[in-house]
């Protein structure tokens, strides 16, 4: 049984009024997380996103990153500061999608809450645009969407 489906967008006429940003869940989860974090990006480029990933490194939190792998997608600070933080904690680990474009933005924490939505992995995607998801708190969702993650990173 679902525990708990949380709303959560992005834009000035829809954040607020009951409704969570995508920003402060993100943070939240990834914070809060003590054991693991699965994020899927189409585009990463938030620095803010990328610190709070490298504080949760720093607490001993596996993390794995699947990234689309596009010229756009990974040329950029957050993504080349993310590939240094490989040589730093071998529990890091990032894949590169390359066979299909990986439109999904996905954040599963700890195995129980799993944010899924539009938006990007980015400061417009948290900020500017008008972005629509859910949070979802069920240990079983969590795990059928991580057994769908991780097969991204089956050769």
């Amino acid at each position: 049984m679902i525990e708990e489906i949380v709303p959560v967008a992005t834009g000035e006429k829809w954040v607020g009024y009951g409704i969570r940003s995508f920003r402060s869940v993100i943070n939240e989860l990834i914070s809060n997380s003590t054991n693991e974090l699965s994020l899927t990006a189409y585009v990463l480029t938030d620095m803010s996103i990328v610190t709070k990933l490298r504080n949760a490194l720093e607490r001993g939190v596996q993390v794995e990153i699947y990234l689309y792998e596009d010229e756009f997608a990974t040329k950029n600070e957050a993504v080349n500061y993310i590939f240094n933080l490989q040589k730093e904690f071998s529990y890091l680990k990032i894949y590169r999608v390359e066979d299909k474009i990986l439109h999904a933005k996905v954040l599963v924490a700890d195995g129980k809450k799993v944010l899924s939505g539009s938006a990007n992995f980015t400061f417009s995607g948290m900020t500017n645009n008008y972005e629509l998801g859910f949070l979802v708190e069920d240990p079983s969702i969590a795990l059928q969407i991580l057994k769908l993650i991780k097969k991204l990173g089956e050769k």
